[in-house]
């Protein structure tokens, strides 16, 4: 039987092909409950790229048609906190540990994407350049909700319940923007 790659890989390999936009949501509804949903974009080539060559755009997914002939792929996990962190699908590059006061610590590993997408060593400046364009406009986007978010090194939406963090691909293989090691939410569980 074939491994399907995690929903975290999915975020970081797939977006490579210039042709994708990954966004991924976690939320904890409660002190014990993950709920994650996973949105992936594809352009009408890449979408048609998969189709010749026999692979699946959304083996276990619910596929969409989107104006311009792009497809929308979104899968979706609802569970307790430990069968996520286990879920090879889900929990990997993710920590999750339980805090003093019932609050949440999630962190996402993102030192792949960091090597993923590192300037080419040959094709100097013009490689640099093409891939950068090619780029342009793709983001990598992850969300941790609940109730409250009490720290993060991301953003944190105007309610207070959301944080995000949002990787904008031509700016990290151009190096115009410095990832840290890892996206930090401490939530507090619950709607």
């Amino acid at each position: 039987m074939r491994k399907r790659p995690s929903l975290l890989s999915l975020l970081f390999i797939l977006p490579l092909a210039a042709c994708f936009d990954a966004e991924m949501t976690v939320t904890f509804p409660d002190d014990n409950t993950a709920e994650a949903t996973m949105v992936m974009i594809a352009s009408a080539d890449f979408y048609e790229m998969a189709a010749t060559g026999g692979e699946s755009f959304c083996e276990d997914g619910t596929e969409d048609e989107l104006e311009g002939g792009r497809y929308s792929c979104t899968e979706t996990f609802t569970g307790t906190i430990d069968e996520a962190v286990n879920d090879p699908n889900i929990g990997e590059g993710m920590t999750i540990e339980r805090r003093d006061g019932g609050l949440l610590y999630v962190a996402f590993d993102l030192s792949e994407i960091t090597a993923d997408l590192a300037p080419p060593e040959e094709g100097g400046e013009e490689m640099l350049a093409m891939m950068a364009d090619a780029f342009k406009g793709h983001s990598i986007t992850m969300n941790i909700g609940g109730s409250e978010i009490v720290e993060t090194n991301g953003e944190i939406s105007s309610d207070g319940k959301m944080a995000r963090f949002s990787i904008p691909l031509d700016a990290i293989v151009t190096g115009a923007e410095d990832l840290p090691a890892s996206f930090e939410v401490l939530v507090r569980p619950g709607t």
